[in-house]
């Protein structure tokens, strides 16, 4: 018997128009891919794909399968989703990613007011690299996704958050941050490279993108900072400031922890910026508890 996922997997050989591409999309292995095509062309009777190549084209039975596909799809996530609002207010789950450095943020400044109004519901935060993420939005295996967005796809709806700047952090008590100024213009009190160059820093770990853009920024004003430290993820970077190991320079994401850490602006119009949005499949209506979990996410960014 046909199920769903059937229909999720011949819609994304049409998609990608590629085996590999497809299986890849899908995280299961080419040959797994290419035997459930065969058994499905087994089953229909005729072949749903032309081989052109590499490439696979539908074929006009195909085309018919694809599109009542899609449709058994779309009808699929929209029986799932109205039974998630009939229990949303009372039980339930809301399926949560966000990148690592705004973990943080989420389960202290937000969690607590959502859990609060709605002590039903579980909150399930998974952390993930973004692209993966966004793969689990499509596939329905996430509700909500709290990260940056470079270019959007038509399948999702982004909701602009703010923009995360490259920032100088220091530990509250730091004389940097008494030494900086208001600029009008600028988002933190700006720091210039002269104060803080002698500084030991603490570093996100090499091949990240923060630690890129650090590097990038770093060869810009000249300077070669004293490492004392480098640390895998930005929510360990954080940590190692407040705690005074050292400063850094990280896209500023927002910290609940105002008390502990101080992000200072480096005095730049032309400073690398991060665009953070909430992505949600496009089409999907959303019930109550993700409305006021998406406005306490809101918040925390204002």
């Amino acid at each position: 018997m046909v199920n769903v996922r059937d229909f999720q997997y011949v819609a994304e050989i049409a998609r990608w128009g590629s085996i590999s591409k497809a299986a890849e999309a899908l995280y299961i292995t080419q040959p797994t891919l290419t035997k459930f095509l065969q058994r499905v062309e087994g089953e229909v009777g005729t072949p749903l794909f032309y081989r052109v190549g590499k490439r696979f084209l539908p074929t006009p039975a195909g085309e018919l399968y694809i599109a009542r596909a899609e449709s058994i799809l779309r009808l699929s996530q929209q029986l799932e989703q109205e039974l998630r609002d009939l229990s949303a207010l009372r039980s339930g789950s809301i399926r949560m990613g966000a990148t690592a450095g705004r973990v943080d943020y989420i389960v202290t400044a937000v969690l607590p007011q959502f859990c609060r109004r709605y002590p039903g519901v579980r909150v399930l935060l998974g952390m993930h690299h973004t692209q993966q993420m966004m793969q689990m939005i499509l596939n329905n295996e996430l509700d909500i996704l709290v990260a940056n967005h470079d270019e959007e796809q038509p399948a999702l709806e982004y909701e602009y958050l703010g923009e995360d700047e490259l920032a100088l952090a220091v530990p509250a008590g730091s004389p940097l941050a008494g030494a900086a100024r208001q600029v009008e213009g600028f988002r933190y009190p700006v720091i210039s490279p002269e104060d803080w160059r002698e500084e030991p820093f603490v570093l996100p770990s090499i091949g990240s993108r923060s630690r890129s853009l650090a590097e990038s920024y770093f060869q810009s004003v000249g300077v070669r900072p004293r490492v004392v430290a480098e640390l895998m993820g930005i929510q360990a970077v954080m940590s190692a400031v407040q705690a005074g190991v050292g400063v850094s320079i990280f896209t500023s994401v927002p910290y609940p922890s105002a008390r502990e850490l101080r992000y200072l602006s480096l005095g730049r119009r032309d400073i690398p910026r991060q665009r953070a949005a909430v992505i949600t499949r496009r089409g999907i209506r959303r019930n109550e508890a993700q409305e006021y979990l998406i406005e306490l996410l809101r918040r925390a960014y204002q």
